[in-house]
């Protein structure tokens, strides 16, 4: 007869290896949590020191508060903390740790040391834990702030340890979590020694010259000349940021930087913000590369839904949503023909921090001179109150510039039926209608036709190459957008109308979005149960699967709150029909014609990039020709 088993409590060691297992993932995920317990201090200067990608050793010290003995024994016990004491403070979080289970979590796979002052005492507070074993605290002699010594990281876990990878993609991970809090965080100067040799040395500050060396640091040295800065949004939801041009862009979301008052974060709705943002300015299978912030009230994000932090939950998510998709294409629509352009000086080693199989010896230090010029293409800085300020919830005021799409309104010639209209390339461009528009690159003057496919142009500073097709394909694009923005959305009956079964959660959410469906041209019906039928779609897209399109609707309501599934199929209608109606490649131009497509380019919103993502022009500065030919 089997004998039920009985239920007892785990042993205090045992429930903290647990938690650890929750906390710490690796050398990394314990550096996060001890640089933001050193944040939330008030630190001012963080100084790190790994060893075997922070396997042998983990050293954090701060210029923070500090602590007293007996706080500092208190810490090291489970769910200690100095920053929440009721249950209303977990839903009006305004610190980066708050469960007080790090340190004791950390403690239990290691042999950690404690070092705090107050700086009103004389000296300090030392204990060591080893094993999750705490000894008598004992006094010190040091400087006011904090400082814990991690070694022999999960020496009592050694299956984690198997699960570990080089010491070179460890050092990788904690480069990238101290790049990643350095520049969320610029009032705080940090410093980090990779096996006795600095890596990272970044000072406080917002001035130009810091905030370039914080995003060389995280993006590469190329970013901070191929981004946009920007703010928006309302008083109750702040954003701003920097966004790569669409043709800086990746294979995989690794430039991917979001924080939420002041909390690095993995949020699934503002990355689909973003992506759609950039729309058809990107192929499908790349990703854009920024940082974004976004502030609001403690009180509208629950940052207490996953155990290391690195998600949250919005009370408003459509309203986020919405007020960073807005604000992104916004800026976006700001950039003209601008495309990447590469550094005239020679690339940094900032960029290899980032990468985890990245060589770590390389040095993450200041490269600018000291009279480093702000590029043409940044507005300056709306003023914005301390993090700390920030934190706490006060309201900031947005730049005073609102920047709007930059369409160009231009009549299609007339065409027989059935034919592509093809914008004229003769005819007068008229002024963008933005009122304080940023100045357009100057594409210089036409030269020559290459291969009949590619443009040479001169300018005051070099050579431009423009490939002439994927050029006029984008202005032929965004011709046929903003003729078809205007005119009224053209709907066609569906001949044998199709019957979509769903289950009843998805039935729910189509009943919901009926109305918004309606006005982007796709008429659905209810027919009984959780059956709807399919009865007008746009013409556009009057061959597309009708079933696949809901489906593709539900999903991204569901995981959203939003869906362009709609609009996604016209613009790839519209996408095809530029393509076809483009200049191609081997047609003979006049200098006329290829001066009359540069001028176009200009004036054109996001022609430095073809539909696909690709740039349609490349540069050559003199500065570059000269290395060339040896005379720099």
């Amino acid at each position: 007869m089997s004998t039920a088993p009985r239920i007892q409590r785990l042993p205090q060691t045992l429930a903290n290896q647990i938690a650890a297992g929750e906390v710490v993932e690796r050398p990394a995920s314990a550096l996060k949590e001890l640089i933001e317990n050193a944040l939330d201090a008030g630190a001012t200067r963080i100084e790190i020191r790994i060893e075997q990608g922070g396997k042998k050793l983990l050293q954090v010290g701060d210029d923070g508060c500090g602590m007293g003995p007996a706080d500092a024994r208190l810490a090291l016990e489970r769910h200690a903390t100095s920053k929440i004491a009721t249950v209303d403070d977990l839903f009006r979080i305004g610190t980066l740790g708050f469960r007080g289970e790090a340190l004791p979590s950390i403690a239990s796979v290691s042999h950690l040391e404690l070092t705090t002052r107050l700086r009103e005492e004389a000296v300090g507070t030392a204990i060591e834990v080893k094993g999750g074993q705490v000894g008598e605290p004992r006094p010190m002699a040091m400087p006011p702030g904090t400082r814990v010594t991690v070694r022999t990281l999960f020496f009592n876990t050694p299956a984690r340890l198997k699960f570990m990878g080089s010491d070179r993609t460890e050092t990788g991970h904690c480069t990238e979590t101290v790049l990643r809090l350095a520049l969320g965080h610029p009032g705080v100067a940090f410093r980090l020694h990779v096996n006795g040799r600095e890596t990272v040395n970044i000072r406080a500050g917002e001035d130009e010259r810091a905030v370039r060396e914080r995003l060389g640091g995280v993006f590469g040295g190329d970013f901070a000349d191929n981004c946009l800065e920007f703010s928006g949004g309302r008083e109750e939801v702040r954003v701003f940021g920097w966004l790569g041009l669409p043709t800086l862009n990746r294979g995989n979301q690794g430039g991917i930087h979001l924080f939420v008052n002041g909390r690095w974060v993995r949020d699934r709705v503002i990355n689909h913000a973003v992506r759609e943002a950039y729309g058809d300015t990107l192929a499908r299978d790349r990703h854009p590369v920024w940082a974004l912030f976004v502030d609001l009230e403690p009180q509208g994000v629950d940052v207490n839904v996953h155990p290391t932090k690195q998600e949250v939950r919005f009370q408003q998510r459509n309203l986020v949503y919405g007020i960073v998709r807005q604000a992104v294409a916004g800026t976006l629509a700001t950039m003209g023909a601008r495309t990447y352009q590469a550094p005239d000086r020679l690339p940094d080693q900032a960029a290899m921090a980032l990468e985890p199989e990245a060589e770590p010896e390389a040095a993450v230090i200041a490269t600018l001179p000291p009279a480093a010029s702000r590029p043409v293409h940044w507005d300056a800085p709306s003023p914005r109150p301390p993090r700390e300020d920030r934190h706490r919830g006060d309201s900031w005021p947005p730049s005073g510039t609102s920047h709007g799409p930059r369409r160009v309104a231009e009549t299609p010639r007339e065409d027989p039926v059935g034919q592509i209209p093809f914008p004229d390339l003769s005819a007068p461009v008229p002024p963008p209608p933005a009122p304080d528009p940023p100045p357009a690159p100057d594409l210089g003057q036409p030269l020559a036709q290459i291969h009949g496919t590619y443009i040479l142009a001169q300018t005051a500073t070099g050579l431009v190459l423009v490939d002439q097709h994927a050029a006029h394909e984008r202005i032929v694009f965004e011709t046929l957008k903003q003729a078809h923005a205007e005119a009224r959305l053209e709907r066609q009956l569906v001949l044998i109308p199709d019957v979509v079964e769903l289950t009843s959660p998805e039935a729910d959410r189509l009943r919901q979005a009926l109305p918004q469906l309606a006005e982007l041209g796709v008429v659905v019906e209810p027919f009984g149960g959780n059956a709807f039928t399919i009865r007008e779609l746009p013409a556009l897209i009057a061959d597309c699967n009708p079933q696949q399109l809901i489906r593709d609707l539900l999903h991204d309501l569901d995981r959203y709150g939003h869906s362009n599934a709609v609009t996604q199929r016209l613009d790839a209608v519209l996408a095809t029909m530029a393509c076809h109606g483009s200049v191609r490649a081997n047609r003979k131009l006049s200098l006329e014609e290829m001066d009359a497509l540069l001028r176009r380019m200009e004036q054109t919103l996001f022609s430095g990039q073809c539909g696909h993502g690709r740039p349609t022009y490349v540069t050559l500065s003199l500065a570059e020709m000269e290395r060339l030919f040896g005379r720099r």
